[in-house]
């Protein structure tokens, strides 16, 4: 169901649906930055998103740069939509001023408003209609500075042709805008800011309080400008706390990481959130079943993609997967646990095939983990949650890292089950719920419930299998034993504070520019380890590029720093992975955050930017590069330790140097032996060597107790699906999954009594 201004997810408004959400979204996007909202509003809540001209569907219409337009035409498709239902109309950053305008439109014409909510956005007071010029050079300084995409994507000529038309259409329309015209509407408003916002503070949030004429309620969350998608529960649960009438969600997710409510206007209570007994009541209900093939990698994939596990730093809701996966092993007749956190909805999930006969050796533990990055900020060609197959790849998030592994886990081990295995030890599949960000992971469970699990090796992401130059002829796997691990580092720069109107030389954001351009072309010097030395020994003796093996033996035999960096250098440029093959090589800067300012009138004071620096085990000491990188930018920024709430600089370095100091796993067990005698099997004549991980996984917990861990993506990979871990577009190839499925199902074989 759909007006040519609004679109419903699902194409239809359920008939149980007594409320409608029309989401107005903020400068430049289009309704997308809503996706994730779907299953998280309230059980008799439907969702409409406002999808203007310019963008998304619309992108080969001409963009709208009228508020009266925009608002006017919004709210002709809100009342076809609508119906007898109660409507609710929530904004964030321009889309507030938007929403504004479209409710005064629509309490003209009689149409009542339940609500209006206006989230991160300054108020139609801030705004004068003086029709400034807005150019593109305006555009692309408001994307770079607001974070609304990858610096590196914004210079790609293709990328910016399509996102920038949009942000300049808006920032025409908001140009133009005085929000001074009108009656104030009667309206009850909640205005929402993020706590950690730079662009619009909480005193810009409460001048909110001026425009309506009925009742106001500033609410707070945690989050920066597009905490909507940062933190969509709690921005949900500020925007519909009690209004009157709503369910839970199956999900059971409002209020779920909000800062509470902050603060409340004009004498208002403050915005109450589901208690935790009815929000862990409701999750209990969220699941779904899987009706496939449990031993086919790829129907469980799509499955598990499917099910939008989303981390947004303190944890993803993971029962509803946890729920299909128990559904599934029970089916097969495996015991299962399903094993809750602090946090609503986020479980650890465990299944166990027990060994057979006198079992003497400890489990061997499948361990996943279940939740994802955020698939926000970037444009996909595909849903990110729909698990799509085109053109022989798979495409999602989670794909690749690492709910492929995890299908391939499970289908092989649930082949074996179907076969009668007799497993020499207990096969313990464990789905981790905290692994990219939050504090219940595996080093919570391990600590919480000692000795439940009692594993004798563990099995998780890692190692990659690469072809030849060819694309299709196997060349290597690798089976990692150690990870590298890495530092939060904080960068500010600063001047001082003034207006627009009086620019002068040292700003700071000027500053940091020149300082990041700076650190963006340091190299450490190229060190590999044991692991990574091992790894390029073999890599030389399995490539059929003379040039590469010559590269790669004569960084290994170099006698001098010198000697090496310059052959490393040529390694990194002759490889078909350089990213993956330099950060095997070398300490490593990867920038991930900047901010600055707060007002569009103000030339800001203060600039930071974050970035990690990861280091091999055995290499560079982190204290040395810290000092390095200090030395290198002098004062023109002041450079910081990021470590744990309460940690000195010295706790945090230290910390990592007791990381870094984990030994490498074993490889002369059992289980690494009958890894190689998979790869043999399922990948002729590649060569199978133990490696050094470039990124960071949850190992260290289990080698601080001295159990052996290894890591693998068993499926083969290129470039391009390397560059999208984490990215947009994440994918991995059908048949390359299907064919790293039978690796793990060989590696299993190798463990049982009756073949």
């Amino acid at each position: 169901m759909s007006s040519p201004w609004l679109t419903v997810p699902g194409g239809r408004i359920p008939d149980a649906a007594t409320t409608l959400v029309v989401c107005f979204a903020p400068t430049g996007a289009h309704g997308s930055t809503f996706a994730g909202w779907r299953d998280r509003l309230p059980e008799d809540t439907a969702l409409a998103l406002v999808v203007p001209p310019g963008r998304g569907t619309r992108v080969d219409e001409e963009p709208v740069t009228d508020m009266a337009a925009f608002a006017d035409a919004v709210a002709a498709g809100t009342r076809e939509l609508l119906g007898a239902r109660r409507l609710v109309l929530i904004g964030v950053s321009l889309g507030a001023l938007l929403a504004y305008e479209t409710c005064r439109r629509l309490l003209d014409s009689g149409v009542p408003v339940a609500r209006l909510c206006a989230v991160a956005g300054q108020c139609p007071g801030d705004f004068h209609g003086r029709g400034e010029e807005v150019t593109v050079e305006d555009a692309r300084a408001f994307v770079a500075g607001t974070g609304l995409t990858d610096p590196e994507l914004l210079a790609d000529p293709e990328f910016e042709e399509v996102l920038l038309p949009p942000v300049l259409a808006d920032l025409r329309l908001a140009a133009g805008y005085d929000g001074r015209r009108g009656d104030v509407p009667q309206v009850g408003l909640r205005a929402v800011w993020a706590t950690d916002d730079p662009h619009v503070p909480e005193v810009t949030v409460r001048r909110w309080a001026e425009w309506t004429r009925g009742e106001c309620t500033v609410a707070s969350v945690e989050g920066g400008h597009y905490a909507h998608q940062e933190n969509p529960d709690a921005v949900i649960s500020a925007c519909l706390g009690t209004l009157p009438g709503t369910r839970p969600s199956r999900r059971s997710v409002l209020g779920a990481g909000a800062t509470a409510v902050a603060s409340t206007v004009l004498g208002l209570g403050a915005v109450a959130s589901t208690s935790p007994a009815a929000r862990a009541d409701a999750a209990a209900t969220g699941s779904a079943s899987f009706d496939g093939d449990a031993t086919d990698p790829v129907g469980l994939a799509v499955a598990m993609i499917r099910q939008n596990t989303s981390n947004p730093g303190d944890g993803a809701v993971t029962l509803p997967l946890a729920r299909m996966l128990q559904g599934i092993f029970r089916s097969a007749g495996a015991g299962t646990e399903i094993v809750p956190t602090p946090k609503d909805g986020n479980v650890h999930f465990f299944a166990r095939v027990p060994g057979s006969g006198p079992v003497t050796k400890k489990p061997l533990v499948l361990l996943g983990h279940s939740d994802v990055v955020p698939a926000i900020g970037d444009r996909w060609e595909t849903d990110p949650f729909a698990g799509e197959i085109k053109d022989g790849k798979l495409y999602g998030r989670g794909s690749l890292d690492m709910k492929g592994v995890n299908a391939a886990f499970v289908a092989a081990l649930l082949r074996h089950v179907r076969e009668g295995a007799a497993f020499d030890r207990d096969i313990v599949f464990w789905s981790d719920c905290d692994e990219e960000q939050g504090p219940y992971g595996v080093r919570w469970f391990l600590t919480e419930h000692p000795g439940k699990v009692a594993a004798g090796a563990v099995i998780t992401e890692g190692g990659w299998v690469l072809n030849q130059r060819d694309g299709t002829t196997p060349m290597i796997a690798s089976l990692t034993c150690n990870d590298k691990r890495s530092l939060l580092l904080r960068l500010e720069t600063a001047s001082y504070a003034t207006h627009t109107s009086k620019p002068f030389s040292g700003q700071a954001v000027i500053r940091l520019g020149e300082v990041l351009d700076q650190l963006g072309q340091w190299r450490a010097r190229v060190r590999p380890n044991a692991l990574s030395r091992r790894y390029f020994a073999e890599l030389a003796e399995a490539t059929t590029d003379r040039s590469f093996a010559g590269a790669l033996r004569e960084m290994l035999d170099a006698r001098t720093d010198r000697q090496r960096d310059r052959a490393g250098e040529e390694v990194v440029r002759l490889s078909e992975t350089p990213e993956l093959h330099n950060a095997m090589l070398r300490t490593t800067l990867a920038f991930t955050a900047a901010q600055s300012g707060y007002y569009p009138s103000i030339v800001p004071g203060t600039a930071t930017a974050e970035f990690r620096a990861a280091f091999l085990p055995g290499a560079d000491d982190p204290g040395r590069v810290v000092a390095e990188l200090r030395s290198l930018i002098g004062s023109r920024a002041t450079l910081s330790v990021v470590g744990n709430p309460g940690e000195s600089e010295q706790q945090a370095l230290d910390r990592l140097r007791g990381y870094l100091a984990t030994p490498d796993s074993d490889y002369d067990t059992d289980v690494f032996r009958a890894w190689q005698r998979a790869v043999r099997r399922t990948h002729p004549g590649a060569r199978a060597t133990a490696c050094q991980f470039e990124a960071v996984t949850s190992a260290v917990p289990f080698r601080e107790q001295n159990v052996p861990v290894y890591g693998m993506y068993p499926f083969t990979v290129n470039r391009d699906m390397l560059k999208r871990m984490h990215g947009t577009d994440e994918h991995i190839g059908v048949e390359a999954l299907r064919q790293g499925t039978e690796t793990v199902y060989q590696l299993l074989a190798g463990l049982r009594t009756d073949i």
